[in-house]
């Protein structure tokens, strides 16, 4: 399975001016877009198939779901197999990354939302997997190795590998940093925090493998496998200052997702959904969705404008997917979707 990294961090007073830039954007980074003020126009669902990535467009005005968009729209061609994560960014195109056959190349692509058509892509890396946009920068993690590839949006490499320990999964910018976390299947407990601009790599080490991460104006916050704390990291010490237990019966915390300054979701077991409130210093957990029956959550994002969170689950004993759509306080189901793709890798936003 992946695990999910989405968006980044804090600094200190210092950087007063610089800490209200970032706290008031897009977690994912400067360059991702918000919402523009504009109405949510839909969500695109990054999913495989039997040999292929492909995506479908949620439309939230018709409430109604298109499967595999991009191949409907280019007969006789497909992207590379094995999903890695979607971003929508400010210049209105949709970069995909699909990890490929192991032991080869996979693939980055830029894709044109309007007509779906791909205008470049790179084949490169290990298993290249998720990534963060930061101005014309894309830092991508090389999850079938021990490193990353710094491109530019033309997808020309500024830097081949940077080093920073196995399997990198997933990469989110904030604060000047590129933070990586990493998949659960390795051995290794430390979280890569990369100099924007020498490259240089420092890392921190967690009693169990990071594999998520966001941001808030409280700071950074990580998660690990085998592990039910969330712990908050200084970002300009680069130190872990407290931890908080999510009271989930479940062993592990695959995903967290930033919803606003002072509140994010857990992902728990792949099966529930914790809301967390931070007040006073300290954070109180909410299970706002039960674990469901045989359904496997493999991607989640927020949707600010309606207060509703997205989830991509997985049906193990049908191997159906679905877009389940829940109320971002109270998880009451709002509506669900079904899916034809594999495995639900995951969700973006379109407000145009």
């Amino acid at each position: 399975m992946k695990y999910f990294i989405k968006r980044t961090l804090i600094q200190s007073l210092i950087l007063c001016c610089t800490l209200f830039f970032f706290a008031c954007g897009e977690s994912e980074g400067p360059t991702v877009p918000g919402t523009g003020g504009n109405p949510l126009a839909g969500a695109y669902v990054l999913y495989g198939t039997a040999g292929s990535t492909d995506y479908a467009y949620y439309d939230a005005v018709k409430d109604s779901v298109t499967d595999y968009v991009y191949t409907s729209n280019n007969p006789g061609r497909s992207l590379n197999i094995n999903p890695g994560e979607i971003k929508l960014n400010s210049d209105k195109k949709l970069y995909i990354t699909a990890l490929g056959m192991p032991g080869g190349n996979g693939t980055i692509y830029k894709i044109d939302p309007i007509g779906n058509n791909v205008i470049d892509s790179l084949r490169f890396g290990s298993a290249p997997d998720g990534f963060a946009i930061n101005n014309n920068r894309i830092v991508v993690g090389n999850s079938g190795s021990t490193n990353v590839t710094v491109l530019d949006l033309d997808f020309n490499i500024i830097k081949d590998t940077v080093e920073v320990g196995s399997n990198p999964a997933n990469v989110l910018y904030g604060f000047n940093k590129y933070i990586v976390t990493r998949s659960a299947l390795n051995n290794e407990p430390s979280a890569a925090f990369i100099d924007e601009i020498s490259y240089g790599v420092v890392k921190r080490l967690f009693p169990h493998v990071p594999v998520s991460a966001i941001y808030n104006i409280n700071g950074i916050f990580l998660s690990t496998n085998l592990n039910k704390n969330i712990y908050r990291v200084d970002p300009e010490t680069i130190t872990t200052t407290d931890s908080f237990v999510v009271p989930t019966v479940f062993s592990s915390i695959e995903e967290l997702v930033f919803r606003s300054q002072n509140s994010f979701y857990a992902v728990t077991g792949q099966r529930e959904v914790w809301l967390g409130n931070i007040s006073s210093g300290t954070i109180s957990f909410t299970n706002i969705y039960p674990a469901q029956l045989n359904w496997n959550i493999r991607s989640a994002a927020y949707e600010s404008n309606a207060n509703e969170l997205y989830l991509g689950v997985h049906d193990a004993s049908t191997g159906f997917s679905f877009l389940v759509i829940i109320d971002g306080t109270s998880g009451t189901v709002k509506r669900t979707k079904t899916l034809l793709g594999l495995g639900p890798a995951g969700i973006v936003f379109r407000y145009f």
